[in-house]
């Protein structure tokens, strides 16, 4: 590592502390005085910073505040003590006072005593006993005002991450979860929207609304402050995915199409991956100028791995923690590193005497200048010792052992703040950290976070949209599916949306443009009536035969005098045929279209013929209806039967349409049935035949139709 110096945030202290903290003035021993009053001081054992405390020790200090409502809290930053020594700290200012904890061994280290509410002395009485043969060590800062119960961050308990959004949609976040492990409430909520450590808002609800605009994965942190002013240090890491557009693979997306023809419309739309790779950005620089008499930490703060990971066995999961430090007295300084749930490893528990740390400056009348940093490892793997069973002239650079065992670590949140804490015990040397990093095992580092948002085809997810909807004519599927075939019966140019949803529940959609060109084939026939031998001339038409080439094929070719061309002739029809024409045309103006659509009219004739007889009860099925060849050729003809009792048992106003009775499915049985026949004829003649053949003209009088009455026998 480079021996850079970096201005960096330096905290006098504990991070997690409120209250008054300006830093270790002095070094007391308990065996000086009863009474130490105020703050800022540290209460040491009897020993010199070279030497332990002795045997046979018994010494009692008490620690009050000189302001009014003001608590005493401490901080053993050294408890170091044999198996015959005790501690036993007293909520009150005597031995009678209930006591708050007592340990021998290294009970205490790291741990904090306050004075409880119900102490209305605000003092704290520190007992210390030594057996015959004891030695050891201890030391403890005073501090004044409550040491931070900090609050809980929780997020969205509903909507666990990730939580899956939409650009620009206004997007709902609840921390309203979040707890207070103290007595004090949260009294603000600090949104860190992308995790960049820049708070964007601040809400004193628990509530917010953000906004992501850009698509992508965010690490958002929230943070909180409860009415003391404590603030939370775990982090909620609580990932965002923000939806990405997709890939719309539907082509064309112009396209031109015929009148009429169906143009078939498929939603076709991929998700697309989203990949964040992962951060290396693992350690900090900072600058610290090592004041005699102070402790000092600095934090790193980890925000890459996976939410809820945590290192497991630290002797397998942290290869090392390094240091560029220099300091002119190795023995008066304790290094402890601690990790985001408050566990901690003291590396370094004084001892080394005056062996130097890199190349100090050692001149205090220049404590302003830093000297040469050595790289100082501590490392689960390291054989060669602790820094104090290295006393020498100078520490070489190098790696070493833990004074407290890496187990320690067991279990510790990866994601959080770290910190280094150092505390300098003695005045009169000094020292400054250029650099201090953490190295995490390689399995531990996270992989890349990545998301593809996926769509589904169902009816309703994905679907197509127009203008003038009611207008167009749906040829196959439906509207609100991923399919549907439409088309249009007039030419002009419309645009259909496709819509799709995808599992963020964000909507895209993509337009596809149709052209349709005007085609409507269409066919003339003069007169429409084939009637004594006189063609029927047919012709074919399209709406603009300047637009390009046309070819035409009629059919059937039985009646016609041929099947190409735009006029045909058609003759020699009995009953009423029809003719069709399939129309083939090339617009030049649209790149070659081709259209193509057929057309067919009815030709009629002027000759019916009445039967006199049918046999509806017969087996063989062939005169079993009441049937009038050639009746299909008028329109709104009128047929009225009635039975030889003159009741009515059949009729219709459009027998041209139904062209028969059914006189069984009527009940009509054998016997004589009476018919009035009503048909509109414009011009005439319409010729009647009998059964034998002979035909009767008749011309109808001008605006009347032509009656006919007759008789038919239904016969078994």
């Amino acid at each position: 590592m480079s021996k850079r110096m970096i201005q960096w945030k330096v905290l006098a202290a504990c991070a997690l502390v409120m209250g008054a903290w300006t830093g270790l003035n002095a070094q007391i021993s308990i065996s000086s005085t009863d009474l130490i009053e105020g703050c800022g001081d540290a209460l040491v054992d009897s020993g010199s910073s070279t030497a332990p405390y002795g045997a046979n020790e018994d010494e009692m200090v008490t620690l009050c505040p000189t302001a009014p409502d003001t608590t005493i809290w401490i901080e053993w930053s050294v408890f170091d003590l044999d198996a015959q020594s005790q501690i036993t700290v007293h909520d009150g200012d005597d031995t009678f006072a209930p006591i708050l904890a007592q340990g021998s061994g290294d009970q205490l280290q790291g741990l904090v005593q306050i004075a409880s509410e119900t102490n209305p002395t605000g003092c704290l009485t520190i007992v210390f006993t030594s057996g015959p043969e004891s030695t050891g060590d201890f030391a403890a800062g005073i501090n004044c005002g409550q040491p931070c119960a900090v609050p809980v961050p929780v997020v969205n308990v509903e909507d666990p991450a990730p939580y899956r959004v939409c650009p620009g949609v206004e997007v709902p976040f609840d921390g309203a979860d979040s707890y207070a492990t103290g007595d004090a409430d949260i009294t603000m909520w600090y949104w860190d929207w992308n995790g960049d450590g820049a708070v964007d808002d601040s809400t004193d609800n628990g509530y917010a609304i953000h906004v992501y605009d850009e698509p992508g994965i965010h690490r958002m942190q929230l943070s909180l402050v409860d009415e003391i002013g404590c603030e939370s240090v775990q982090l909620t890491n609580y990932l965002v995915y923000v939806s990405n557009d997709p890939v719309w693979t539907m082509e064309p997306l112009s396209q031109v199409a015929c009148t009429g023809e169906q143009v078939d419309l498929s939603v076709s739309v991929e998700g697309q991956p989203f990949t964040l790779e992962p951060s290396v950005d693992f350690g900090g620089g900072l600058f610290i100028p090592d004041e005699p008499g102070q402790c000092f930490s600095s934090e790193l703060t980890f925000t890459q791995f996976i939410p809820g990971q945590s290192i497991g066995s630290a002797a397998d999961a942290l290869e090392s923690f390094y240091i560029n430090f220099e300091h002119s007295f190795m023995g008066d300084l304790t290094i402890t590193f601690e990790c985001p749930n408050g566990q901690s490893m003291m590396v370094h528990q004084q001892g080394g005497g005056g062996t130097f740390l890199g190349v100090p400056v050692d001149d205090d009348g220049d404590p302003d200048t830093p000297g040469e940093g050595f790289d100082y490892f501590w490392t689960p793997d390291a054989t060669n010792g602790t820094w104090a069973e290295n006393t020498t002239g100078t520490l070489p650079p190098g790696e070493y052992e833990s004074v407290q065992t890496w187990g320690n670590l067991d279990g510790c949140p990866l994601n959080g703040v770290w910190q280094m804490e150092i505390c300098d015990l003695w005045g009169s040397d000094n020292g400054f950290v250029f650099d201090w990093a953490i190295q995490f095992a390689d399995s531990l580092y996270p992989a890349e976070l990545s998301f593809t948002p996926t769509f589904g085809l169902e009816c309703d997810s994905t679907y197509w949209t127009t203008l003038e909807q009611n207008s167009h004519i749906v040829l196959d599927g439906a509207w609100n599916c991923a399919d549907v075939g439409v088309t249009m019966t007039t030419a002009g140019q419309h645009t259909y949306t496709a819509h799709a949803t995808n599992n963020f529940g964000c909507e895209y959609t993509q337009d596809v443009e149709v052209e349709y060109v005007a085609f409507s084939p269409a066919i003339d026939a003069n007169p429409d009536v084939y009637c004594g031998g006189q063609p029927v001339e047919l012709n074919a038409f399209v709406s603009d035969p300047e637009a390009g080439d046309f070819t035409v094929v009629w059919g059937p070719e039985e009646f016609l005098s041929d099947t190409l061309g735009e006029t045909v002739y058609a003759s020699g029809m009995v009953n009423p045929e029809y003719f069709n024409v399939h129309v083939v045309q090339e617009f030049d103006a649209f790149g070659g279209l081709l259209c193509e659509a057929d057309a067919d009219i009815l030709v009629g004739t002027c000759e019916i013929t009445i039967p006199n007889v049918i046999s509806p009860y017969s087996t063989s099925g062939a005169n079993d209806m009441f049937r009038i060849p050639g009746i299909e050729t008028y329109e709104n003809v009128e047929l009225v039967i009635l039975n030889r009792w003159g009741n009515v048992v059949y009729e219709s106003d459009d027998f041209g349409a139904s062209s028969f009775w059914d006189a069984d499915a009527d009940g009509a049985t054998s016997g004589v049935y009476y018919y009035k026949l009503t048909i509109p004829v414009e011009d005439g003649p319409l010729v009647v035949t009998s059964i034998a053949g002979n035909g009767v003209e008749y011309y109808p009088e001008e605006g009347k139709p032509v009656v006919l009455e007759g008789t038919v026998q239904i016969v078994d």
